[in-house]
């Protein structure tokens, strides 16, 4: 068996060498086919040329910044320019509905007065009283007693002059009497 192998292998061998020769044919360049290149000679400021071409970029860009700065600030000023003149509006309109409605209120509700709380003086043979005087004089003694004055829900008071006196009753269960003159 290892015959049989050893022949396989150097009937590869020889297979190789003829496979391999055939593959590598010698190649023939000729002289006048060969292509020459112009070697250009390397730029001996080349940092400058860079430098310019960086400096002509941001210049490019500078500008289109600019531009577009220059839009969106006509842009912003238009739309404050709007904003602005529909906040005049919005505000005429809204003072013009308060001073309707103030007036509209003023008309339709005419202030309220307070009635008209009369004064009365008693005249009895040559003296007189102010009733709310005897008012005051009921509410003091009432108090003197050691009653609150925010106790009297009721009032009634009687003037009798030919007696000289003023009788009263609070919340219908306190009664008294106090001088007239």
């Amino acid at each position: 068996m290892n015959n049989e192998h050893e022949e396989e292998n150097s009937m590869r061998k020889k297979n190789n060498s003829k496979t391999v020769k055939q593959a590598v044919k010698p190649v023939e360049v000729k002289k006048e086919e060969t292509v020459a290149q112009p070697v250009s000679e390397p730029k001996a400021d080349a940092k400058a040329d860079v430098k310019a071409e960086v400096e002509k970029a941001v210049e490019k860009t500078t500008e289109k910044v600019e531009k577009a700065v220059e839009k969106t600030t006509e842009k912003v000023a238009e739309k404050a320019a709007e904003v602005k003149a529909d906040v005049k509006d919005t505000v005429k309109k809204t003072t013009a509905k308060a001073a309707k409605a103030a007036k509209t209120a003023k008309e339709a509700k005419p202030a309220k007065k307070e009635p008209v709380k009369p004064e009365i003086i008693v005249q009895y043979q040559n003296s007189e009283v102010d009733t709310a005087a005897v008012e005051e004089r009921v509410k003091a003694q009432f108090v003197a007693e050691g009653h609150k004055a925010g106790f009297i829900r009721k009032l009634n008071i009687y003037i009798k002059p030919e007696e000289y006196s003023a009788y009263y009753v609070i919340n219908d269960k306190f009664s008294g009497r106090v001088d007239l003159f």
